[in-house]
């Protein structure tokens, strides 16, 4: 028997594959000269990070979960890149004295010792995904295509420093430095999961900033003379006016990475030391997570399941700006997206394009308002309407009778709980009997950090911590750590913290009632069986997957969490 082979049984074995694929796939990976495990990655069989997980035992390699924007330039600048890329072997870091050293072909094992070439120190192997280490050797490019950029663009201003007007023509900037560093800003972002970039002129520098896990960070600093020409390449591609300086404007740029295609939201506003850019990242290719990925635990899963499947009715998601609704909506979209429903949504702006989904884009300037637009597609025999915010008494009143007359209605509604979903559409001039008749349910939802799961640490909980924790025994819970992974925040990713309201009986009686109040509807709701937002903050701290600090700044913040 073969390695090939070897792998293969190894793969039934572990229960990924059955007999009758292993030998499907065997034959054809052998017919096209290919490794088992890279035949079963094109036929997507098996998930790619369970494939690797399985070829880490298989070869007795510890796998690797890592992020592209972790590396250690330090270590990584000491080696070719010609070296890195036929190699396809990274340099990743020094942990205890030893080197560090990340592969996505297992074979390549027997060769890491020529890095010894560049390193006086033992080396540890460890095994990443093939698209981890495509999105690696992607960044390291970019970073070393900056690096040639700033140097170029030092260079033409270091006899003296020079003003580069706006009015710099689009047609001289193609091929000058200016445009393969902001280019590399797009990329490296894109590529670190970033969800927006801030490029900021100040007194003497730019500041460029990265938003990652809901948190801003330093990514670099450029010289001021160098902005203008930055502020125009950045206006060029986003199809604004360069030479407008006075007033905010708003742009769109398209861009193809690594395959992928990504929109970018450009907005500009005018500041002290000249125009601030922000960017904010669309990733057009499959962005709408699925449901199971939002991070609702299994009951709650299957309660928004469920609400979503009702042929009717109106479900509202709440929560601050920047809380992940947008996403939730999307997923419930990418649901309910079938051949057999006409699912029309109204967005402002439209943030990622669904196929087969009719999306209109609200335009105030020619009165095609959200209350416009939605009588218009109740013209159009749709079964699902998505409405991106109802923000005024008109839009309210259109959605709750669409709702009690056939259609599910998905929509956002400006309030912090989802009790509260109640009383502001009763504010807004709803009827009781038409909330109680219509409303499906309400999420409310916040985002928090998650602890990396390579540095987190465990202690037991504080006398402090217990109190604000409800307990009355010490327990475990985890704190953050340290280490490449993360980019030492000791955080990896968000989760979404969920409060869901299932209408039912109860609930609606208390909506009825004369004596209507929000204790009144909370209490209904929390007898119902409805998990407050606290609670489901402080169950993702004993479970481990966020912090304490986590939980009481999610509290801080919102003074509303019950």
């Amino acid at each position: 028997m073969n390695l090939n082979q070897q792998i293969a049984e190894f793969f039934v074995q572990k229960g990924l594959i059955d007999p009758e694929s292993k030998n499907k796939i065997l034959a054809e990976s052998e017919a096209k000269s290919i490794s088992f495990y890279t035949s079963l990655l094109k036929n997507q069989v098996v998930d790619e990070t369970k494939v690797f997980e399985a070829l880490s035992e298989f070869y007795s390699l510890e796998f690797y979960n890592t992020s592209v924007y972790n590396l250690n330039e330090e270590i990584i600048s000491k080696i070719p890149m010609s070296f890195i890329k036929d190699n396809r072997m990274i340099p990743f870091a020094i942990e205890n004295n030893s080197l560090v050293v990340l592969i996505d072909e297992p074979y390549r094992v027997v060769d890491v010792d020529a890095l010894s070439y560049f390193f006086d120190k033992p080396i540890v192997v460890k095994l990443v995904t093939t698209s981890s280490m495509n999105g690696m050797l992607g960044y390291i490019d970019n970073r070393r295509r900056r690096a040639d950029a700033m140097s170029a663009i030092s260079n033409e201003l270091s006899d003296e420093k020079k003003n580069v007007k706006v009015t710099i023509d689009a047609s001289q900037l193609i091929d000058a430095p200016t445009v393969k560093l902001t280019d590399s800003i797009i990329r490296e972002a894109t590529l670190t999961g970033a969800s927006d970039i801030h490029i900021e002129p100040f007194d003497g520098l730019v500041r460029v900033r990265f938003r990652l896990d809901g948190k801003l960070f330093t990514n670099t600093q450029l010289p001021a003379e160098s902005f203008p020409a930055i502020l125009a390449r950045f206006k060029i591609m986003a199809g604004m006016d360069i030479s407008e300086r006075r007033i905010p404007q708003d742009g769109k740029i398209t861009m193809e990475i690594d395959g992928r295609k990504y929109d970018y939201r450009v907005s500009t506003v005018p500041m002290a030391f000249g125009e601030k850019i922000v960017i904010r990242i669309f990733d057009t290719f499959d962005n709408h997570s699925d449901i199971s990925k939002l991070g609702l635990d299994e009951r709650q899963e299957k309660l928004v399941r469920r609400m979503i499947s009702y042929p009717h009715g109106i479900l509202l998601l709440t929560g601050p700006t920047g809380s992940g609704k947008t996403t939730s909506l999307y997923s419930f979209l990418k649901s309910l997206n079938k051949e057999d429903v006409n699912i029309t949504t109204i967005e402002d702006p439209i943030e990622n394009n669904i196929s087969g989904v009719n999306q209109i884009q609200v335009n105030s300037k020619v009165n095609m308002t959200f209350a416009a637009a939605l009588r218009a597609i109740l013209r159009q025999d749709p079964n699902i309407i998505m409405i991106g915010e109802i923000r005024d008494e008109e839009t309210a009143e259109i959605a709750v009778k669409a709702a009690i007359t056939g259609h599910l209605v998905l929509s956002t509604l400006h309030t912090n709980s989802a009790h509260g979903t109640i009383s502001r559409l009763v504010d807004m001039g709803i009827p009781k009997y038409l909330v109680a008749d219509a409303l499906i349910g309400a999420i409310s939802q916040r985002l928090v950090r998650k602890l990396c799961p390579n540095c987190k640490k465990p202690h037991m909980t504080t006398p402090e911590e217990m109190k604000e924790l409800g307990l009355t025994e010490p327990v475990q819970i985890y704190e953050p750590g340290s280490c490449g992974n993360c980019n030492n925040t000791g955080y990896h990713g968000r989760t979404g913290v969920f409060e869901i309201l299932n209408m039912n009986p109860t609930i609606k009686k208390a909506i009825e009632m004369p004596e209507f109040s929000m204790e009144t509807i909370y209490d209904a709701c929390v007898s119902s069986g409805m998990i407050p937002l606290k609670e489901a903050a402080k169950k993702l701290v004993l479970e481990g997957v966020t912090s304490y600090s986590e939980y009481i700044a999610l509290l801080d913040n919102d003074t509303e969490i019950k």
